[in-house]
Protein backbone atom coordinates (compact mmCIF):
# COMPACT_ATOMS: atom_id res chain seq x y z
CA UNK A 1 0.00 0.00 0.00
CA UNK A 2 1.22 3.50 -0.82
CA UNK A 3 2.08 5.71 2.15
CA UNK A 4 0.74 9.26 1.94
CA UNK A 5 4.06 10.84 2.94
CA UNK A 6 5.93 8.82 0.30
CA UNK A 7 3.39 9.76 -2.35
CA UNK A 8 3.62 13.46 -1.52
CA UNK A 9 7.40 13.33 -1.66
CA UNK A 10 7.26 11.63 -5.07
CA UNK A 11 4.67 14.12 -6.32
CA UNK A 12 6.67 17.09 -5.05
CA UNK A 13 9.73 15.81 -6.86
CA UNK A 14 7.81 15.29 -10.10
CA UNK A 15 8.12 11.48 -10.09
CA UNK A 16 4.39 10.73 -9.92
CA UNK A 17 3.71 13.34 -12.58
CA UNK A 18 5.39 11.08 -15.12
CA UNK A 19 4.33 7.74 -13.62
CA UNK A 20 0.57 8.33 -13.30
CA UNK A 21 -0.17 9.18 -16.96
CA UNK A 22 1.82 6.16 -18.15
CA UNK A 23 0.06 3.87 -15.66
CA UNK A 24 -3.35 5.24 -16.70
CA UNK A 25 -2.76 4.63 -20.40
CA UNK A 26 -1.37 1.17 -19.66
CA UNK A 27 -4.62 0.22 -17.89
CA UNK A 28 -6.83 1.65 -20.64
CA UNK A 29 -7.82 -0.22 -23.81
CA UNK A 30 -5.85 0.76 -26.88
CA UNK A 31 -7.08 3.96 -28.46
CA UNK A 32 -9.30 4.96 -25.53
CA UNK A 33 -8.79 8.61 -24.62
CA UNK A 34 -11.34 9.37 -21.86
CA UNK A 35 -9.45 8.69 -18.65
CA UNK A 36 -9.96 10.15 -15.20
CA UNK A 37 -7.38 9.64 -12.44
CA UNK A 38 -8.57 10.41 -8.91
CA UNK A 39 -6.08 10.46 -6.03
CA UNK A 40 -7.37 10.41 -2.47
CA UNK A 41 -4.77 11.10 0.21
CA UNK A 42 -6.20 10.00 3.54
CA UNK A 43 -5.09 11.94 6.54
CA UNK A 44 -4.55 15.58 7.34
CA UNK A 45 -2.80 18.06 5.10
CA UNK A 46 -1.79 21.62 5.89
CA UNK A 47 -3.26 23.33 2.86
CA UNK A 48 -1.99 26.78 3.83
CA UNK A 49 1.59 25.49 3.83
CA UNK A 50 1.06 23.54 0.59
CA UNK A 51 -0.32 26.43 -1.43
CA UNK A 52 1.03 29.37 0.53
CA UNK A 53 -0.72 32.78 0.59
CA UNK A 54 2.65 34.47 0.93
CA UNK A 55 1.27 37.95 0.15
CA UNK A 56 -1.09 37.82 3.13
CA UNK A 57 -0.02 39.65 6.26
CA UNK A 58 -2.58 37.61 8.23
CA UNK A 59 -0.87 34.38 7.18
CA UNK A 60 2.39 35.42 8.85
CA UNK A 61 0.65 37.10 11.78
CA UNK A 62 -1.36 33.97 12.64
CA UNK A 63 1.47 31.52 11.87
CA UNK A 64 4.55 33.11 13.42
CA UNK A 65 6.23 29.75 14.03
CA UNK A 66 5.10 27.54 11.12
CA UNK A 67 4.58 29.95 8.23
CA UNK A 68 6.79 29.37 5.19
CA UNK A 69 9.23 32.30 4.81
CA UNK A 70 8.36 34.43 1.81
CA UNK A 71 11.80 34.01 0.23
CA UNK A 72 11.43 30.20 0.27
CA UNK A 73 8.01 30.04 -1.41
CA UNK A 74 7.85 28.93 -5.06
CA UNK A 75 5.62 31.71 -6.47
CA UNK A 76 2.68 30.83 -8.71
CA UNK A 77 1.47 34.41 -8.98
CA UNK A 78 1.66 37.61 -6.96
CA UNK A 79 -0.42 36.12 -4.11
CA UNK A 80 0.13 32.36 -3.95
CA UNK A 81 3.07 29.98 -4.08
CA UNK A 82 3.99 26.36 -3.48
CA UNK A 83 5.83 24.84 -0.54
CA UNK A 84 9.59 24.90 -1.31
CA UNK A 85 9.73 21.08 -1.46
CA UNK A 86 7.25 20.97 -4.36
CA UNK A 87 9.71 21.88 -7.09
CA UNK A 88 8.44 19.07 -9.32
CA UNK A 89 5.05 20.76 -9.75
CA UNK A 90 6.32 24.22 -10.66
CA UNK A 91 7.20 23.36 -14.30
CA UNK A 92 3.67 21.98 -14.80
CA UNK A 93 2.22 25.28 -13.59
CA UNK A 94 4.50 27.20 -15.91
CA UNK A 95 3.40 24.98 -18.83
CA UNK A 96 -0.28 25.53 -17.90
CA UNK A 97 -0.73 21.84 -17.12
CA UNK A 98 -1.52 22.32 -13.43
CA UNK A 99 -4.46 24.09 -11.78
CA UNK A 100 -4.97 24.85 -8.11
CA UNK A 101 -8.53 24.87 -6.73
CA UNK A 102 -8.94 26.66 -3.42
CA UNK A 103 -11.88 26.94 -1.07
CA UNK A 104 -13.63 23.83 -2.42
CA UNK A 105 -16.58 22.88 -0.25
CA UNK A 106 -20.34 22.41 -0.07
CA UNK A 107 -23.22 24.18 1.70
CA UNK A 108 -23.90 23.43 5.37
CA UNK A 109 -20.72 21.36 5.85
CA UNK A 110 -20.78 18.36 8.16
CA UNK A 111 -18.10 18.45 10.85
CA UNK A 112 -17.73 14.65 11.05
CA UNK A 113 -14.61 13.43 9.25
CA UNK A 114 -16.22 10.12 8.24
CA UNK A 115 -19.52 11.64 7.14
CA UNK A 116 -17.62 14.24 5.13
CA UNK A 117 -15.82 11.48 3.24
CA UNK A 118 -19.20 9.90 2.40
CA UNK A 119 -20.44 13.24 1.09
CA UNK A 120 -17.42 13.69 -1.15
CA UNK A 121 -17.59 10.13 -2.47
CA UNK A 122 -21.33 10.11 -3.17
CA UNK A 123 -21.71 13.80 -4.17
CA UNK A 124 -24.70 14.11 -1.85
CA UNK A 125 -25.73 17.20 0.04
CA UNK A 126 -24.96 17.30 3.74
CA UNK A 127 -28.45 16.06 4.74
CA UNK A 128 -28.73 13.39 2.03
CA UNK A 129 -27.58 9.77 2.35
CA UNK A 130 -26.81 7.87 -0.87
CA UNK A 131 -25.68 4.27 -1.27
CA UNK A 132 -23.90 4.77 -4.61
CA UNK A 133 -20.72 6.65 -5.37
CA UNK A 134 -20.96 9.46 -7.89
CA UNK A 135 -18.92 7.52 -10.45
CA UNK A 136 -21.24 4.51 -10.09
CA UNK A 137 -24.21 6.74 -10.93
CA UNK A 138 -22.32 8.26 -13.84
CA UNK A 139 -21.44 4.84 -15.31
CA UNK A 140 -25.06 3.71 -14.95
CA UNK A 141 -26.18 6.67 -17.07
CA UNK A 142 -23.19 6.61 -19.44
CA UNK A 143 -21.80 3.04 -19.49
CA UNK A 144 -18.27 2.27 -20.56
CA UNK A 145 -17.94 0.31 -23.84
CA UNK A 146 -19.18 -3.27 -23.69
CA UNK A 147 -15.77 -4.83 -24.17
CA UNK A 148 -14.34 -3.26 -21.00
CA UNK A 149 -13.60 -5.73 -18.19
CA UNK A 150 -14.30 -3.04 -15.58
CA UNK A 151 -15.39 0.56 -15.19
CA UNK A 152 -12.40 1.43 -13.05
CA UNK A 153 -9.35 0.18 -11.21
CA UNK A 154 -8.77 0.98 -7.54
CA UNK A 155 -5.12 1.03 -6.52
CA UNK A 156 -3.71 0.56 -3.02
CA UNK A 157 -7.04 0.47 -1.17
CA UNK A 158 -9.91 -1.91 -0.49
CA UNK A 159 -12.40 0.98 -0.39
CA UNK A 160 -14.18 1.65 -3.69
CA UNK A 161 -15.06 5.25 -2.83
CA UNK A 162 -16.82 6.94 -5.78
CA UNK A 163 -17.07 3.54 -7.51
CA UNK A 164 -18.98 1.94 -4.62
CA UNK A 165 -22.54 0.70 -4.94
CA UNK A 166 -22.72 -0.70 -8.46
CA UNK A 167 -19.72 0.10 -10.65
CA UNK A 168 -17.60 -2.73 -12.02
CA UNK A 169 -14.32 -2.22 -10.21
CA UNK A 170 -11.07 -4.17 -9.95
CA UNK A 171 -9.24 -3.66 -6.65
CA UNK A 172 -5.51 -3.80 -7.32
CA UNK A 173 -4.01 -3.72 -3.84
CA UNK A 174 -0.80 -5.53 -4.76
CA UNK A 175 0.20 -5.24 -8.46
CA UNK A 176 2.75 -8.07 -8.28
CA UNK A 177 0.28 -10.42 -6.64
CA UNK A 178 -2.42 -9.51 -9.16
CA UNK A 179 -0.05 -10.07 -12.09
CA UNK A 180 0.84 -13.52 -10.82
CA UNK A 181 -2.79 -14.45 -10.31
CA UNK A 182 -3.65 -13.29 -13.82
CA UNK A 183 -1.03 -15.53 -15.43
CA UNK A 184 -2.03 -18.74 -17.18
CA UNK A 185 -1.74 -21.77 -14.92
CA UNK A 186 1.31 -23.14 -16.78
CA UNK A 187 3.26 -19.89 -16.38
CA UNK A 188 2.45 -19.66 -12.67
CA UNK A 189 3.42 -23.29 -12.22
CA UNK A 190 6.84 -22.62 -13.79
CA UNK A 191 7.43 -19.62 -11.52
CA UNK A 192 6.56 -21.50 -8.36
CA UNK A 193 8.58 -24.55 -9.39
CA UNK A 194 11.58 -22.23 -9.40
CA UNK A 195 10.38 -20.82 -6.05
CA UNK A 196 10.35 -24.28 -4.50
CA UNK A 197 13.86 -24.95 -5.80
CA UNK A 198 15.37 -21.75 -4.42
CA UNK A 199 13.33 -20.84 -1.33
CA UNK A 200 12.69 -22.53 1.98
CA UNK A 201 9.31 -20.77 2.23
CA UNK A 202 6.27 -22.52 0.73
CA UNK A 203 4.53 -20.78 -2.19
CA UNK A 204 1.14 -19.12 -1.64
CA UNK A 205 -1.80 -21.52 -1.38
CA UNK A 206 -3.39 -20.11 -4.54
CA UNK A 207 -0.34 -20.93 -6.68
CA UNK A 208 -1.80 -24.25 -7.78
CA UNK A 209 -5.38 -23.07 -8.20
CA UNK A 210 -7.03 -22.14 -11.53
CA UNK A 211 -6.73 -18.49 -12.52
CA UNK A 212 -9.16 -16.65 -10.19
CA UNK A 213 -9.06 -13.24 -11.87
CA UNK A 214 -11.94 -13.61 -14.35
CA UNK A 215 -14.12 -14.98 -11.56
CA UNK A 216 -13.10 -12.14 -9.26
CA UNK A 217 -13.87 -9.54 -11.91
CA UNK A 218 -17.27 -11.11 -12.59
CA UNK A 219 -18.19 -10.67 -8.93
CA UNK A 220 -18.13 -6.90 -9.46
CA UNK A 221 -20.03 -6.72 -12.74
CA UNK A 222 -22.89 -4.26 -12.81
CA UNK A 223 -26.40 -5.77 -12.96
CA UNK A 224 -28.40 -5.26 -16.12
CA UNK A 225 -26.00 -6.75 -18.64
CA UNK A 226 -27.22 -10.24 -19.53
CA UNK A 227 -23.79 -11.58 -20.45
CA UNK A 228 -22.33 -10.66 -17.04
CA UNK A 229 -22.91 -12.21 -13.64
CA UNK A 230 -24.62 -9.82 -11.17
CA UNK A 231 -22.70 -8.40 -8.27
CA UNK A 232 -23.70 -10.14 -5.03
CA UNK A 233 -25.50 -8.13 -2.37
CA UNK A 234 -23.41 -7.31 0.70
CA UNK A 235 -24.09 -9.54 3.72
Amino acid sequence: MFQRRQFLKAMAGGLMVSVLPNLSWALAPEGYQRLLVLIELKGGNDGLNTVVPYASADYYRLRPGIGIPREQVLPLDERLGLHPAMTGLLPLWQQQELAVLQGVGYPDPNLSHFRSIEIWETASNSQQYLSEGWLSRLFREQPTPRGFAADGVVLSSQALGPLDGGARAVVLNNPQDFALRAMPAAARSAIFSKWRATSARPPPSWASRPNPCPRRIRRWQRPGRPELSPRPSPP
